[in-house]
């Protein structure tokens, strides 16, 4: 692909679903869709505009206000007019020309051609002033490419002679693309021929986002967002005389060498005369966005800083319509180079704070907050969520049936089960919702439990664990019914309101919550016991999920020291309670074990850093690879930037503080290891010879970043999409065992036996056998 340089234009382009043009005869339930898909666009527009408009990143502009006062027009709208009427009123407090809806077809209310071509030579010398037809010139180039050197002699012979320059870049609508590079191409190479000395050009700024900045809390992922500028250009003079008077001739048109002539303009080296008043301001690159029914967006994505702060481009003089030239010439000949330009000097701005309002006021929001909250949610996650690629809905589809899901809560409790609806469809198991410290969900759903647990083994609801002196529930029961409901529709019922990456994660978020009812409340159960029986039995939601003695459950099995030798003679090591503190301690204890198990059936703390390197002599060795979706508005929508790009980097393993153990190493893993747990794998897996042994883990990685909802929700994703360090995906895989060995109920929940524990020693003894 060519190169081209920064006079080029960028051809912005978007492609949403388009509608068709609502009428008279439209039936009832396809107006419900029409309306449905205008609060779409409005969703997408409003998303737009928040995240890339240079205005939102250092005015301020309540733009959650402009979307709450649009939604009740864009419902109200009966024909086309009205929905792009209710879009342009959302986009007019941004006071910007270039970024405004239209009805796709329609000739715009003024039309500002360039003026008929005439048969003269591109480049001529008229009256002692160097006349140059950029359009011309630059045709003339792309049809015969040795043109440009005849060209740029041609021109240095007339500036001696010239007592002004005036270059037309006045064009129709519809600019050619190839005709746009060359003359920008003409203008990079004849303008330092004009110049005397070295003119630095204005420079464009725009947002960029880093990943998604949290909105709450604080993140080790590195995620920014930020107004940037360009490095200014510099136009190199080379002319041994004076620079004459430049002239330049523009309308609405023409094309975006707007840095040119505002380095020129601050340098009082141009003078830029508009042919008629313009619409927009000139020069402005844009993003396209197409809406339902013809309707088109198009957004400001830049804006010029001058070397002088000025901001925005301006024409010195506007001349009527059609008088254009004959403006410059009365200028030149008169000699009065009198600027009308207005300047915007607010380039030293600060940046407001992007942090989005919580509204913790609004328990339960009114319809618009409601729609509010879908929208923001919505936006982030199809710009800044690394694993959208993987979900198994196309995001775009997920957006008109939760705007009827919203519209249709009727308390607080349903707006909080819509929002974990909501974050489900990202299948993350990141994905999660924190509530104000009264959460009317929990209360729909109840804050108590029967006196036991369960846990999904051998594809069953299994009572794990019994609290107190229960009679009729035993541990190793198979509950198959609740109140008349077959388990399975139950699991199913509850599986809408928790974000997971795989199935092994998800059953087991729903087996913490799946029998939770109000406080004393009665359930029915029938369960299947050890002995095949079938019986009825009633339990009582009784213990609350404040409760202190459900953190000890998952300690009940921690029968082993943290770190030891086995019987076996095998190292044993649980790293979900070693602590960086005991690392040194814990590889004296097992340097001398032939190998050592790492147990990571559950949550470590952080000493992967310290662990993995002391398991390998190799260096610079690469354990992981990140990656974050990074957007500039400068190239939103550009052929090679559609979909954004990423900021990919490789993570390596640190020094090691210690001495290597040389041993074999194995690790215990099940559905518990999440995040962390599986990043601990990922080192180990580089460093040495692992064998993995148990079931597969939960497939959730990439450290958590965070937006707000009104009503004080707070929203986690992961922010990062996390690979192995050969590629391979992580993400809704998890690590996989290369020995699967799943606990059964009678071993683990009848015998009290760790039978992924057992496996692994026999692993070992086996493979010492072979040796």
């Amino acid at each position: 692909m060519r190169l081209k340089s920064f006079f080029f234009i960028i051809i912005l382009f978007s492609v949403l679903v388009r509608v068709p043009a609502q009428t008279s005869q439209t039936p009832s339930h396809n107006l419900e869709k029409v309306r449905i898909e205008r609060l779409a666009g409005l969703a997408k527009i409003w998303g737009a505009v928040k995240y890339f408009h240079p205005f939102l990143a250092y005015r301020e502009i309540d733009w959650d206000k402009t979307l709450i006062e649009t939604i009740p027009k864009v419902n109200a709208a009966k024909t086309t007019r009205e929905y792009e009427a209710a879009i342009n009123s959302m986009l007019a407090p941004l006071g910007d020309r270039n970024t405004r809806a239209r009805i796709i077809g329609e000739k715009p209310k003024t039309e500002n051609q360039a003026p008929a071509a005439e048969n003269k030579e591109p480049i001529r010398l008229e009256n002692g002033v160097l006349m140059i037809d950029s359009f011309a010139a630059a045709k003339a180039i792309a049809g015969a490419n040795n043109l440009r050197s005849e060209f740029l002699t041609k021109t240095t012979q007339f500036i001696s002679q010239a007592k002004a320059i005036l270059i037309d870049l006045r064009s129709g609508a519809g600019l050619d693309e190839e005709i746009a590079y060359y003359l920008g191409f003409y203008l990079q190479e004849s303008l330092p021929l004009m110049l005397d000395k070295n003119v630095p050009t204005a420079s464009v700024r725009y947002r960029i986002h880093n990943g998604y900045a949290p909105q709450s809390g604080s993140t080790s992922g590195g995620y920014y967002s930020g107004l940037i500028a360009d490095a200014p250009q510099t136009l190199a003079g080379n002319n041994k005389g004076k620079t004459p008077p430049i002239v330049f001739l523009v309308n609405e048109n023409s094309p975006a060498v707007t840095e040119i002539l505002g380095g020129l303009q601050a340098a009082n080296l141009a003078f830029v005369v508009q042919d008629g008043e313009s619409a927009e301001e000139t020069g402005v690159a844009t993003y396209a966005i197409k809406l339902p029914e013809n309707v088109e967006v198009k957004m400001r994505t830049t804006e010029l800083v001058g070397a002088d702060g000025t901001i925005g481009f301006a024409a010195d003089v506007i001349a009527p319509k059609g008088d254009a030239e004959k403006t410059a010439q009365r200028i030149i000949a008169e000699n009065k180079f009198i600027s009308k330009r207005v300047k915007n000097a607010s380039a030293n701005a600060s940046q407001v704070s992007q942090k989005d309002n919580i509204y913790p006021e609004m328990e339960f929001p009114t319809p618009e907050y409601r729609l509010l909250a879908l929208f923001r949610f919505w936006n982030v996650i199809n710009l800044f969520f690394p694993y959208k690629h993987l979900i198994d809905k196309p995001w775009d589809n997920i957006l008109p049936p939760y705007i009827a899901k919203f519209e249709a809560n009727k308390d607080a409790a349903d707006y909080q089960l819509t929002v974990r609806e909501m974050v489900a469809e990202i299948q993350d198991s990141h994905g999660g919702v924190r509530f104000p410290s009264i959460s009317k969900s929990a209360e729909r759903l109840g804050r108590f439990s029967p006196p036991f647990t369960l846990k999904f083994i051998e594809n069953q609801t299994v009572v794990e664990y019994v609290f107190d002196d229960v009679k009729d529930v035993k541990v190793g029961d198979v509950i198959t019914m609740v109140d008349g409901v077959p388990i399975e529709k139950l699991r199913e019922n509850y599986a809408r309101y928790f974000a997971a990456s795989t199935t092994q994660s998800l059953m087991r978020s729903i087996h913490r919550d799946l029998l939770r009812g109000h406080e004393n409340s009665r359930k029915k159960l029938t369960v299947r016991g050890v002995d095949g029986s079938i019986r009825e039995v009633e339990v009582v939601t009784s213990i609350a999920a404040t409760d202190p003695r459900w953190a000890k459950i998952d300690n009940k099995e921690k029968l082993l020291p943290v770190f030891t030798v086995l019987p076996s003679g095998y190292g044993y090591v649980d790293l979900s309670r070693l602590s960086v503190a005991e690392v040194n301690k814990m590889f004296e204890t097992v340097k001398s074990a032939p190998a050592v198990i790492f147990d990571m059936r559950g949550y470590p703390l952080g000493t992967a850093w310290e662990i993995a390197p002391r398991l390998t002599e190799k260096k610079n060795v690469t354990a992981a690879m990140f990656s974050r979706p990074i957007w500039t508005a400068k190239e939103l929508g550009g052929p090679d930037f559609a979909n954004g790009a990423n900021f990919t980097f490789g993570q390596t393993l640190p020094e090691p503080k210690g001495e290597v153990y040389k041993g074999k190493v194995v690790m215990l893993i099940d559905e518990k290891a999440i995040s962390q747990s599986e990043h601990t794998a990922m080192f180990f897996e580089v460093a040495t010879d692992v064998t993995f042994i148990g079931t597969p883990t939960a497939g959730a990685n990439g450290d958590v970043t965070r937006l707000v909802l009104p009503g004080n929700l707070t929203i986690g994703f992961s922010g990062h999409d996390v690979r192995h360090a050969d590629g391979r995906q992580l993400q809704r895989v998890g690590i996989q065992p290369n020995i699967k060995v799943a606990p059964t109920i009678r071993g683990l929940l009848i015998e009290n036996r760790d039978e992924v524990l057992e496996a692994a020693i026999k692993f070992l003894q086996s493979n010492k056998t072979k040796q």
